[in-house]
């Protein structure tokens, strides 16, 4: 029988350690069976951010490694007859192999058009010296990740793409010699006429396929991503922090930089990094050039290599039926199990219960592994949120360094402690799966009463489609598995709290630009200690009470450069009526329209627009239901001026200043899911003829107008015209009965009645 050691080999390295493996002739071939490279954006993103992230991490401690996971690689005993080096047939890892080839490609690019600054710097000449022999090795380290070099003759030597497709590609030690028709391939060929000075290099692919379409998609948001690298506002909504370059003298930073021994002493090493810290405009070089030489260095892949197909395919098969990674959860249970024992034993604990209540919410609701891993990292991020404001990744590594050193923080302050953080786990879980991950409808039953439970309902179904789930660590702070009848009230006040702040700075703003950092800034502890809404990891934090929450959020808003305060209503009407929200949060639009027209009537004096005043309340003008939000009426926001310029409509609406008016709050409707599509671009008097169908008050009369409507060429879904037939009627569309004529005018002015309407229903909830 064979030895182990004999049938694979496994070993730990770098992309560079990888990529130059065999003396660096060694290169990558991906077996025709395998599919394309088709990464999603999200999957690189997860990539990236995972490496960030353990960048970050070099100023605590200096060996912080990015683990990506293992690759397993056949050594191939046949090849092209004009490759000379190694051929690895790649059995898993295909993609992270390319899309750390193509990021090499990336950062080499970079520092490339970086390296000219230097020069210019007002630096020390050492130290200067001293920069450019480290770009100048990261580029021929960063060079050798993405190509691979063949000796054709004595001093002479011809480049190959580290990984090619087999069937597709030829590797050669000429140009006619070789032939590159993959995209990948072509690509990473192509980038040797980058480092010999081409510019335009990007291949001009023959074909418009997918895979060359997503392989560019790919590339070019690599170097989207490290053009945001010095970007400190990009970092505020992401899970990743700015390096700051006043820590590169920490020994982890330090260890980056591969010429630093070229300066002699260790005196002349500490002034050329204190020059680099005082000179401020060579830190964005500087943070690139760091990373770059994380990327090279300390990202990790675990290799595992066989010249046997067999094994190979039998060590993928182990992998992915036994191999699922442990979550963060499972690697922290043990600790648990441990500290239990030493306080009367895990059977029967508190800590058994929460454990069997996470289990419940986790692995029995989350057949999919796929899910559940992914409802685990969300789930935690959540918890961090919670137990101290903490800001982590979605990877596993930083999950695991957060739970388990936090539960240690919590064991030194006693049993209780202790148990209060895996309590809380069991809570967050609990919360999320019927708050938010779930379509719990009447289950919220459980936790509120017929008073709470409808407006409960609608504002968590707004959230869910706003999909800004940083507000559940806020909620779930005044939320337990026991608030029915004790707390619901209180809890509700605060939902509606943080339902108004999140319409008023989304519907200012348009985008979620800064309200990431502004839900994250209200859990954490401050200095002052003034206000935190985190749970405490140690010691328990006091809760805040309601009011101090809406003092917290209202000064939230007060202080964001959008000044939203009761004193600037009206600026902050005409912001929200001025911004294309249909291109930004079709979610909130919906439920401004919803709120505008809730217990409201059209406007006796202003066409096409909302008043309440004097309305009695009355059902049939009661918007603010979930049975509303979740139903068929009014399923979809659509145009009632076209998207599209139609010579039956006005030309001020597409141009000038109605090229974004038209998709703002007064050019949009709510309609039956794909019923707009029925009237196309046809002018406003036939559009009035659809509408009046719509909101006829009987059924005779919705009928005639239905007849009349498709004499003029309109067809209504038949999933509409059940609607229609049964009674049911599209009040929300009443006030364009009224509008003779639909210009820039009714658009500006309509947009203003429903941003005001919604800012009278919502500020109250803040006061």
């Amino acid at each position: 029988m064979r030895e182990i050691t004999d049938i694979y080999s496994m070993a730990a390295g770098s992309p560079y350690e990888t990529a130059t493996m065999r003396s660096g002739v060694a290169g990558f071939r991906i077996p025709d069976y395998q599919r394309g490279y088709d990464w999603t954006s999200e999957k690189i993103r997860r990539l990236l951010f995972d490496s960030l992230n353990g960048f970050y991490r070099l100023a605590s401690a200096e060996d912080s490694y990015t683990f990506l996971g293992t690759i397993i690689l056949v050594e191939e005993q046949e090849t092209e007859d004009g490759f000379g080096g190694p051929s690895l047939a790649v059995v898993d890892g295909q993609q992270r192999l390319t899309t750390l080839a193509l990021l090499a490609c990336a950062l080499h690019e970079d520092l490339t058009s970086r390296r000219p600054m230097v020069d210019s710097l007002q630096l020390h000449t050492a130290t200067k010296s001293w920069l450019e022999l480290e770009v100048q090795n990261l580029l021929g380290t960063l060079q050798a990740c993405a190509l691979g070099k063949q000796e054709t003759a004595p001093e002479e030597m011809f480049p190959f793409p580290r990984v090619v497709r087999a069937q597709q590609d030829l590797r050669g030690r000429s140009h006619a010699e070789a032939e590159y028709r993959s995209p990948v391939a072509l690509l990473l060929y192509n980038f040797h006429r980058f480092t010999r000075g081409e510019e335009n290099w990007l291949p001009k692919f023959n074909s418009n396929s997918g895979d060359e379409e997503r392989l560019l998609k790919n590339f070019g948001f690599l170097r989207d991503v490290l053009k945001n690298l010095n970007n400190p506002d990009w970092y505020r909504d992401t899970e990743c922090d700015l390096v700051s370059i006043s820590q590169v003298g920490r020994v982890g930073y330090r260890n980056l930089f591969a010429r630093l021994g070229t300066l002699r002493s260790e005196e002349e090493r500490n002034r050329a990094i204190s020059d680099i810290q005082n000179h401020q405009e060579s830190h964005d070089l500087v943070r690139m050039l760091l990373f770059a030489a994380y990327f090279s260095k300390c990202l990790v892949l675990t290799r595992v290599l066989t010249r046997d197909e067999r094994v190979a395919f039998d060590i993928f098969d182990a992998l992915n039926t036994t191999g699922e990674p442990l979550t963060a959860i499972e690697t922290l249970r043990p600790m648990v199990v441990r500290h239990e024992q030493d306080h009367g034993g895990f059977s029967g604990s508190g800590a058994e219960v929460a454990f069997d209540r996470i289990k419940e919410h986790l692995d029995d609701r989350y057949v999919d592994t796929t899910k559940k891993q992914q409802e685990t990292k969300e789930l935690i991020v959540s918890f961090a949120l919670y137990m101290n404001g903490k800001k982590i990744a979605e990877n596993l590594a930083a999950q695991r360094n957060y739970l388990r050193p936090n539960f240690l923080l919590a064991t030194r302050s006693g049993h209780v402690n202790a148990s209060r953080f895996i309590n809380a786990l069991a809570d967050m879980a609990e919360f999320r799966w019927y708050y938010w991950t779930s379509d719990s409808g009447g289950d919220l039953s459980r936790y509120h009463a017929n008073s709470e439970l409808g407006e409960v309902r609608l504002l968590m179904s707004f959230l869910q489609d706003m999909r800004t789930s940083l507000v559940l660590p806020v909620l779930a702070r005044y939320w337990n598995p026991n608030i029915k009848g004790q707390a619901e009230t209180q809890f509700t006040e605060v939902l509606r709290a943080i339902t108004a702040f999140l319409v008023l700075r989304r519907a200012a703003s348009g985008t979620t630009a800064g309200i990431d950092s502004e839900l994250r800034a209200l859990m954490s502890r401050g200095a002052a200690e003034d206000f935190g809404l985190c749970a405490g990891v140690e010691e328990e934090y006091d809760l805040p009470g309601v009011g101090e929450l809406k003092a917290a959020l209202k000064a939230s808003l007060e202080d964001s450069k959008f000044r939203i305060a009761q004193n600037n209503k009206q600026e902050w009407v005409q912001r929200a009526a001025d911004n294309p929200l249909y291109n930004q949060a079709r979610a909130l639009v919906r439920f401004m329209l919803f709120t505008a027209a809730h217990q409201s009537r059209s406007s006796g004096t202003n066409k096409g627009c909302w008043e309440k005043e004097g309305v009695k309340p009355d059902l049939a003008r009661n918007f603010l239901t979930p049975e509303v939000w979740g139903g068929e009426l009014y399923r979809t926001v659509e145009h009632i001026a076209p998207d599209r310029p139609s010579n039956a409509w006005p030309e001020e609406i597409y141009t000038g200043k109605g090229t974004h008016f038209r998709h703002s709050l007064g050019n949009l409707i709510l309609l039956p899911q794909r019923e707009n599509s029925a009237i196309g671009s046809s002018g406003w008097q036939k559009k009035k003829v659809f509408y009046q169908a719509l909101i006829a008050p009987t059924v005779q009369e919705t009928q005639a107008k239905l007849t009349e409507a498709e004499s003029l060429g309109f067809e209504f879904t038949s999933r509409t015209r059940k609607l229609l037939e049964s009674g049911q009627r599209l009040g929300l569309l009443d006030p364009l009965r009224d509008v003779d004529t639909w210009g820039l005018d009714v658009i500006e002015a309509r947009g203003r009645n429903i941003a005001e309407l919604t800012w009278e229903h919502v500020w109250p909830w803040l006061s």
